[in-house]
């Protein structure tokens, strides 16, 4: 039953999009950007808050570095102070989830998609699932999964797509870090080096989710990961224009004076 909802309210809409989009390019890596920038472009309504969250985040930071300052050796006041300015301010710390929650959700059923492709004896059976008949494939026809030297319905033989993934999940958290000049300073002011509790949080989820996605990357099929990792550029995307280089601007602005030399 709750398998036969999540096929018809979920699955069988995105085979379709996928395949309208497979109608316009003929790839269905293409159709997989074309779907993922449909996707991001539908749920920008959804997003807003967050987007907003973010850039309230931003304005904050500096009564955000004050109180660090302030509360230096004491974080759980220092902790407490700063919910207490984003709850005042009507800031969400939990509001950059969003993205990652539609990213999970699109992502499981184009794996269930990409599978029933895969295992599709005919295109009879991929035609099952297709609701418009126009774009409903001839008998004769043959999906073209090719992406370069990628299958997109089988793992990435050299792992590039995963080392890629990995890469771009870690400038996508280093950017969501806020940076500020008086924030660092505070923080090698503390005996351990870490300012708060969201800090330690931070420096945990910088690496680890990165690695556990270009894990995950090396083990599902390409497109999958194809989708994630395009999903992953539109989210960085956004986090510039929302917040600009954020915590990856010290890397930057040090690339930046090596080229200079």
């Amino acid at each position: 039953m709750i398998s036969e909802i999540y096929t018809t309210a979920l699955v069988n809409p995105i085979f379709n999009v996928l395949m309208i989009f497979y109608k316009l390019f003929g790839n269905i890596g293409f159709s997989i950007i074309g779907l993922t920038a449909f996707v991001r472009l539908l749920s920008l309504p959804i997003m807003l808050p967050s987007i907003k969250s973010m850039r309230k985040q931003k304005e904050l930071q500096p009564q955000i570095d004050k109180i660090r300052k302030k509360f230096k050796h004491d974080k759980q006041k220092q902790a407490a102070e700063q919910m207490a300015l984003m709850k005042q301010h009507g800031v969400n710390p939990a509001s950059g989830c969003y993205s990652m929650i539609i990213t999970i959700i699109i992502f499981t059923a184009l794996y269930s998609v990409i599978r029933q492709i895969i295992q599709a004896t005919d295109i009879a059976s991929i035609n099952t699932h297709l609701y418009l008949n126009f774009i409903k494939l001839s008998s004769l026809s043959q999906i073209n999964t090719k992406f370069g030297y990628l299958d997109l319905t089988t793992k990435d033989p050299y792992f590039v797509l995963s080392i890629l993934l990995g890469i771009s999940q870690f400038i996508m958290a280093k950017m969501n870090m806020p940076y500020s000049k008086a924030g660092v300073e505070a923080a090698k002011k503390t005996p351990d080096k870490k300012d708060d509790i969201a800090y330690n949080m931070q420096q945990q989820s910088l690496y680890i989710m990165p690695f556990m996605m270009a894990m995950l990357g090396a083990s599902m099929p390409s497109g999958v990961a194809l989708y994630i990792m395009t999903s992953t550029v539109f989210s960085i995307a956004q986090s510039y224009f929302v917040n600009g280089l954020g915590g990856l601007k010290p890397a930057v602005d040090k690339i930046k004076k090596w080229t200079k030399l």
